[in-house]
């Protein structure tokens, strides 16, 4: 316990962080642990508007721990995997000045309200932002809230600080520049949304981020230190890996926040941590395929930096370490699951079992990581074909059916976009390979049946259908109706290695689409 109390002293020397400059009423709130009894009153009107445009603000009378603010902005929040309507479980984003109010509880003028559907514990986003605060990294506070709507009790939420203005002069001080959402499985090379700040509004920051990390250039050490916070960086990529966040930025390019300051170099920012240790093996020395990420890790120097930031962020995962704050909270949201349900009260207490039982198991799978040897590259023969197993599903937008189904006796890779809705959708088979430096292809047998694929842009660039990508490649797409065609998808390592994602990948308003699993071959095809 000696050695781990040193060596969590020791963190930020080992990495120095930038203090928090700005004013922080809710400080106090947050560290007493809080549960906060929110009760939302709305007129009929304002819960038919929420059923039609759950995007929008609608006006609210809010309660919370007894005080009555009004009016406020409140309307629906979630990802394809959270997204509830109305008349179910929905997330809330509360805003207390967008109707012209100018209250603020503890201090906070938004502040979101997540309904938790994908972790029953409730405790997997306290988790993942108390590890991130422990290592002195920059993150929103969690706590947690027992919600009711009008005469609805909706049960136990969790209660999140927004990422706004006031969340960036909390963090970064006064400093100018622009947060950017990282919206759905978008990385830095396109145009996020900006949630404040102000900086530019052409992007221009933004891509200026992307091409210090595109192509192969000796001197991208220095132009990666000049663009990006690597310290923090480091960290952010270790402990996203330590945590299992697989649905974050470095793994999957989604869920964050990214701050680029003015003249100053970007800092990523942690987000949607609600499925955390659910691979308690799950690599943290893997080559991440996102932009910036894989940018960092190309260098030898930057690597061995984040090695050493590994094994000194360790002693953040001992059990003992986060048991007393884990265990406080887990009570005080047991006693309102049992005042709301006695079935709820016993899932809650089955799933905060196999929290501890996870983080256990992942802190003695870490400690064994943090000692192995580095990843190889695969070894392909030129010309010879790799077939490629391990294919993992994604629904990358609601209504899309995505399976392994035989078809005419082979197995296949299934991908159905289902029901034609305004915007397309889109189902994507991934698998990464950490690959040399060399020319590729990735090849597979697809068809199609009713694909309607979305329109060239004015300059003729496709988007939709279905292909095969690979890095920077996409092979030929298919559309409307196709017997099995071969697909052959071509691309090029610079570097001296590189993750790399490959995919089977269906855009599409409505219809079907098969690759057929022994099809889908890696092939080495020069140096």
């Amino acid at each position: 316990m000696l050695l781990s109390c040193a060596l969590l002293g020791g963190l930020l020397l080992a990495s120095p962080q930038k203090p928090a400059m700005g004013e922080d009423p809710a400080r106090a709130f947050f560290a007493k642990l809080p549960f906060v009894q929110v009760h939302i009153e709305l007129t009929e009107a304002s819960r038919q508007d929420l059923r039609e445009r759950p995007r929008e603000y609608v006006t609210a009378t809010l309660q919370l721990d007894g005080t009555t603010f009004s009016p406020v902005g409140i309307k629906l929040k979630g990802a394809a995997g959270s997204t509830r309507e109305f008349d179910d479980r929905p997330g809330f984003t509360v805003h207390f000045g967008k109707f012209g109010g100018t209250g603020a509880f503890h201090g906070l003028r938004r502040f979101h309200l997540n309904n938790g559907i994908q972790d029953d514990s409730r405790l997997s986003e306290w988790l993942g932002h108390e590890v991130f605060a422990r290592a002195g990294y920059p993150a929103p506070r969690v706590a947690h809230a027992r919600v009711r709507e009008g005469n609805r009790d909706l049960g136990v939420y969790v209660f999140r600080e927004a990422f706004d203005q006031q969340f960036v002069r909390r963090v970064f001080g006064d400093q100018a520049g622009n947060l950017y959402d990282g919206g759905f499985c978008q990385d830095v090379d396109q145009d996020l949304e900006k949630d404040a700040g102000d900086g530019p509004d052409d992007h221009s920051d933004l891509r200026a981020l992307a091409a210090h990390c595109s192509g192969v250039n000796r001197d991208r050490l220095q132009q990666l230190d000049a663009a990006l916070d690597l310290d923090r960086f480091l960290d952010f990529a270790a402990l996203e890996a330590m945590l299992g966040h697989w649905d974050g930025y470095t793994r999957n390019a989604n869920n964050f926040r990214l701050f680029l300051p003015t003249g100053g170099r970007a800092c990523f920012l942690p987000h949607g941590m609600d499925q955390l240790l659910q691979d308690t093996e799950a690599s943290i020395l893997e080559h991440p395929p996102a932009i910036v990420a894989s940018a960092v890790m190309q260098q030898p120097a930057l690597r061995k930096r984040y090695r050493e930031r590994l094994r000194a962020l360790l002693p953040l995962f001992a059990p003992d370490t986060l048991r007393a704050r884990l265990d406080a909270i887990a009570d005080s949201l047991q006693a309102q699951w049992k005042a709301i349900d006695e079935d709820g009260a016993r899932a809650h207490a089955d799933a905060v079992t196999s929290l501890r039982q996870r983080l256990a198991a992942r802190y003695r799978d870490l400690q064994v990581q943090v000692k192995a040897p580095e990843p190889k590259p695969l070894q392909l023969t030129i010309g010879r074909p790799l077939p490629q197993k391990n294919w993992h599903p994604a629904a990358e937008t609601e209504r899309v059916e995505i399976a392994k189904k035989s078809f005419q006796s082979a197995t296949s890779l299934y991908v159905h976009c289902i029901d034609r809705g305004e915007e397309p959708r889109r189902g994507v088979w991934r698998t990464h390979v950490l690959l040399g430096k060399g020319r590729y292809e990735l090849r597979g047998t697809a068809r199609c049946a009713d694909v309607d694929s979305p329109a060239k842009d004015q300059d003729g660039t496709e988007h939709g259908g279905v292909c095969l990508r690979a890095g920077d490649g996409v092979s030929a797409r298919l559309s409307g109706n196709a017997n099995w065609t071969p697909l052959v998808c071509e691309f090029e390592v610079g570097e001296f290695q590189r993750s790399v994602e490959l995919a089977c990948d269906v855009h599409a308003f409505v219809g079907k689409a098969w690759f057929r699993f022994d099809s889908l071959v890696l092939v080495r095809v020069g140096e």
